[in-house]
């Protein structure tokens, strides 16, 4: 019976957000009873399909622009057309077609909303009944958070207001079309409300850290408020969780494995640092793959001290160039997920930003002291909080370079703050092409289809 309701997911959700399926729906929804949904349990299987529905709504396509990778001009001529386009700055395939990056941020919203409807009709008292309805909100605020953050102008309070957010989406009712975008303050406010609400609902500890619990809620939030340039609510949010959940990984620790190719433990079992265990697994050039076309830049490489573990932990030297292999998921995919290591930063860069040195200052000691050979790091006393701030957006980007698209987030909002905005550059058949902050290519364009079908707004 599980598997019905399983498959039931997978079709369900590839279909009510396609609206050019919509007739071949309409047609054919007579005999979804066959498999349709009718307990608690068979709404947690559907948002246990996490294969087909979380996973491919963690996007990545922003770190193909930004400047964690490299690919030399033999290996970016092999690449296909989607790829080669995003990484030279230029409009990617989809302009004029289909995103699937698109699709499935919608589908997952789709999973949520069909969960959150078909719960409505059932008895809400019950434990199980709440932890489900909790998951569900959180499930709609991510997708709607990834997908913000591809398609949205980076939010900004001057303008959030008038800046175009998503069409939002809060009914699986097929038959209702969204033909608008909301703002973009609306669209972070509809992904906040979300997921305050699933504070009210979420158990602190779940079964399987594949489905998220109310520290990873809190966590999500901070990361929702960090990006909004809210440093007292990201600061609140990531501190009520480390407050009771604060482990970290020591890489000295025999968890890690430096001789193996996937050096942390697969499917990040046994890390304590992970508080939501989920994977993206777009773009063969930025995922841990032998076959991976990518390699890291020296600026990056050569950060990392000679007794900074993450250097070794992270990166292996194939064919004399520094190749991304080591991320906790333990396989060939790339961690999505909510961990304490980027709790922390979020803690230490909002104290910094809101003047509270000594916080940032231990926050990121406590962090970097399980990153480095044993007893070789030497301690921050920075008293200055626009110093330390520095230094922690540096390690952010040292600590976190390929984990969900958070190195193109940082560039974006970082964009908007004239000391650390970047130009990102790269050479392609010797000639040199730039990627200026703030240009409009900071925002992909909305695939060209939706706009047929909608009639929503283009960026």
């Amino acid at each position: 019976m599980k598997k019905n309701f399983l498959l039931y997911s997978i079709i369900l959700v590839f279909i009510l957000l396609s609206c050019d399926k919509q007739n071949e729906w309409l047609e054919i929804k007579t005999t979804k009873n066959d498999v349709s949904p009718e307990t608690v349990a068979d709404y947690q299987a559907i948002l246990d399909n996490f294969q087909y529905g979380v996973s491919n709504a963690n996007l990545s396509t922003g770190l193909l622009l930004a400047d964690n990778v490299l690919i030399d001009d033999n290996d970016l001529g092999g690449l296909g057309a989607f790829d080669r386009n995003i990484y030279m700055f230029q409009p990617p395939e989809w302009a004029s077609g289909i995103s699937i990056q698109w699709n499935y941020g919608f589908e997952l919203i789709a999973q949520a909303n069909i969960t959150i409807d078909g719960l409505r009709t059932l008895n809400p008292e019950s434990g199980q009944w709440r932890n489900v309805m909790g998951q569900a909100l959180f499930y709609r605020s991510l997708a709607n958070y990834n997908l913000a953050g591809m398609f949205c102008k980076v939010y900004d309070k001057a303008t959030a207001q008038n800046d175009l957010g998503l069409p939002i989406r809060t009914t699986s009712d097929v038959n209702i079309l969204v033909k608008t975008r909301s703002s973009l303050e609306d669209t972070y406010q509809h992904i906040i409300s979300d997921l305050v609400e699933s504070l009210t609902l979420l158990p602190k500890q779940q079964s399987f850290f594949q489905r998220p619990s109310l520290y990873a809620a809190k966590g999500l939030l901070a990361k929702v408020y960090l990006a909004m340039e809210d440093y007292e609510n990201a600061y609140k949010y990531a501190n009520e969780v480390l407050l009771e959940e604060n482990s970290l990984l020591d890489f000295n620790d025999n968890i890690i494995d430096f001789e193996n190719e996937y050096r942390f433990p697969t499917n990040g079992i046994g890390n304590p640092e992970i508080l939501f265990y989920t994977i993206t697994q777009y773009h063969g050039s930025i995922l841990p793959r032998a076959s991976s076309k990518g390699y890291i830049p020296s600026e990056l490489y050569d950060s990392y001290d000679r007794n900074d573990l993450r250097k070794k932990a992270f990166y292996t030297i194939r064919n004399d160039l520094p190749r991304y292999i080591g991320c906790y998921t333990g396989n060939t995919y790339s961690f999505a997920g909510i961990a304490i290591n980027e709790l922390l930063l979020i803690r230490a860069e909002s104290a910094a930003r809101l003047g509270d040195a000594e916080t940032a200052n231990k926050d990121l000691n406590k962090l970097l002291e399980n990153r480095y050979v044993s007893n070789a790091f030497e301690l921050y006393n920075v008293s200055d909080p626009e110093e330390i701030l520095a230094i922690i957006l540096t390690e952010r980007r040292k600590e976190l370079p390929f984990t969900a698209n958070l190195r193109w987030e940082d560039l974006r909002r970082l964009n908007k703050d004239p000391r650390f905005q970047k130009t990102i550059k790269r050479t392609v058949n010797g000639t040199e092409i730039e990627l200026p902050p703030n240009s409009p290519r900071w925002v992909f364009p909305i695939p060209e289809t939706e706009i047929q079908l909608s009639g929503i707004e283009q960026n």
